[in-house]
């Protein structure tokens, strides 16, 4: 089952031409690298693909549970919605928060209580929650995290801080 699909990705500024008609398919459990030299436009294509950037042409078609849906010129926060995220070279954590508390702020842009239930703390808000520390636990545990769950994000090591990072974007 093909998830993502990009056909003919063209990304113009001005009279140059950063990335001309790329194309790729990417299947579900499939791990794909994108390798080439600097300057070869690697990061503009993830740019184009998290809605940074708005294609000059070509599409980008993420499939959501059965239905392709088209991502060409959504809002980075709509594209994070629909299931792409990215994270950067430079990592930016939440480093004075605990290490499950970055991934609950990362969840957070999916909560459907508003601020009547936060505030007095309603039935609704409590299960919310609930259900988000327990994804953010499952996901600490894929990436050997959860035994530092209560860590500061900042006394990781590099290497953990950068599972995390990956862990937050998913």
């Amino acid at each position: 089952m093909t998830l993502l699909t990009v056909k003919n990705l063209t990304k113009s500024f001005g009279g140059l031409t950063a990335v001309s008609n790329v194309n790729m398919s990417i299947e579900k459990g499939e791990l794909v690298g994108l390798i080439g030299p600097n300057g070869a436009g690697k990061t503009t294509v993830f740019n184009l693909l998290t809605g940074v950037y708005v294609p000059s042409s070509g599409t980008i078609e993420l499939d959501v549970d059965g239905n392709p849906k088209l991502l060409n010129g959504l809002k980075p926060y709509r594209i994070t919605k629909s299931g792409i995220a990215r994270t950067f070279q430079n990592i930016r954590l939440f480093k004075d928060l605990t290490v499950l508390d970055n991934v609950r702020i990362a969840i957070h842009h999916e909560v459907k209580y508003g601020l009547i239930p936060a505030f007095f703390r309603l039935p609704s808000f409590g299960r919310e929650e609930k259900e988000i520390s327990e994804r953010a636990e499952k996901l600490l545990q894929i990436f050997s995290l959860d035994q530092k769950k209560f860590e500061l994000a900042k006394n990781l090591p590099y290497g953990e801080q950068r599972r995390l990072e990956i862990a937050r974007a998913l």
